[in-house]
């Protein structure tokens, strides 16, 4: 079926699995899975047995599946109803994320996905399991989502084609997207992009979110700042950049 998708994956994986005992991996990736069910959830929670505070997946709207370091969510129709619940879900992800533990990149497409999960079990109490999900739509995200050079998730031109203009602007205006020039691995370009918060930094929270990103993209992997990768650290500072898009001052600049 054609249906809106979007896909995140992790940054530096491999290095987050290195680099940390099997304890601690569990520990943080539990994050993740914390985090998307929270946006899944429109942060609702309901109380748990064992008195703790879990998001409520009955407000759930839209379909997710973990597999590694992927997450992909996606709609079960194309109507603009879906679209809007999947953009919320992906504003919510997202900005968890830079607050959270892991750096992520996704991108939000339209296109065709296939999905039929089964599981046979046989007589010696053993599992097939076909998780599979695939199709254009999910290449293209995918494809898309690995191309770009800092944390941040694009609004594919494929999925705004489907949607009237009215529902863009709106969406805009709402501060969960923006026009931003994207920094890909083969040069930039103006693109639709999920905003990392509503309203502007000042320069105190700007500094305090600065201190963050350093740490998104060091604490997981248990590496100095010093000692990252060029590449990395090109992709840190790109998400610095994006961050600084929304002080104050340059959006007294943009209106002036």
């Amino acid at each position: 079926m054609n249906t809106f998708i979007a896909f995140f994956d992790v940054m530096r994986f491999k290095e987050f699995i290195y680099n940390n005992d099997p304890q601690e991996t569990k520990r943080l990736f539990d994050h993740l899975l914390r985090d998307s069910q929270i946006a899944l959830a429109k942060e609702n929670y309901v109380n748990g047995k064992s008195g703790g505070v879990y998001p409520d997946l009955s407000y759930q709207t839209v379909n997710c599946l973990h597999v590694s370091d992927s997450i992909v969510f996606w709609t079960d129709t194309d109507g603009e109803n879906d679209f809007n619940e999947l953009v919320d879900v992906c504003y919510r992800f997202y900005w968890l994320s830079l607050q959270a533990t892991f750096p992520l990149r996704g991108c939000l497409t339209y296109g065709e996905v296939n999905f039929t999960p089964t599981s046979i079990k046989n007589n010696n109490n053993r599992t097939f399991f076909n998780y599979s999900l695939f199709g254009k739509g999910r290449v293209e995200a995918y494809t898309k989502a690995d191309s770009i050079e800092y944390a941040g998730c694009l609004l594919d031109q494929q999925a705004i084609a489907k949607i009237s203009d009215a529902l863009i602007n709106k969406l805009i205006g709402d501060q969960k997207i923006c026009l931003y020039k994207v920094p890909f691995k083969k040069g930039n370009s103006y693109e639709h992009v999920f905003r990392p918060i509503k309203g502007f930094h000042n320069d105190v929270s700007f500094r305090n979110s600065d201190l963050g990103i350093k740490r998104l993209f060091t604490f997981h992997t248990k590496q100095d700042i010093e000692k990252l990768p060029e590449s990395v650290n090109q992709k840190l500072n790109n998400t610095i950049d994006f961050l600084n898009y929304f002080r104050m001052a340059n959006s007294n600049e943009k209106t002036s």
